[in-house]
């Protein structure tokens, strides 16, 4: 995040906004290769339209609590996801 603001380094857009790439870090003493960090940073579509039709009752149970930025972003992702 630092190297983002300095303008030092640079991220990858996706779903849930901006994540550094893999040589933007610094692995020294570290193992840890490219497909580990691609599976860790990744994101599983299907898992996580599972986990949005799971919160589907929730939403409905707070709409009149729930902040309408908060159900705007969960539709946004909802919406990226299909």
């Amino acid at each position: 995040m630092l190297g983002r603001i300095e303008g030092k380094a640079q991220g990858a857009e996706h779903l849930f906004g901006v994540s550094p790439r893999y040589e933007d870090l610094d692995w020294n003493g570290l193992a840890f290769s490219r497909e580990q960090f691609d599976s860790v940073i990744g994101i599983d579509r299907a898992a996580w339209q599972q986990e949005l039709t799971m919160h589907d009752e929730l939403f409905r149970q707070l709409a009149y609590h729930l902040p309408t930025a908060l159900t705007d972003v969960r539709a946004r992702i909802a919406s990226q996801l299909a």
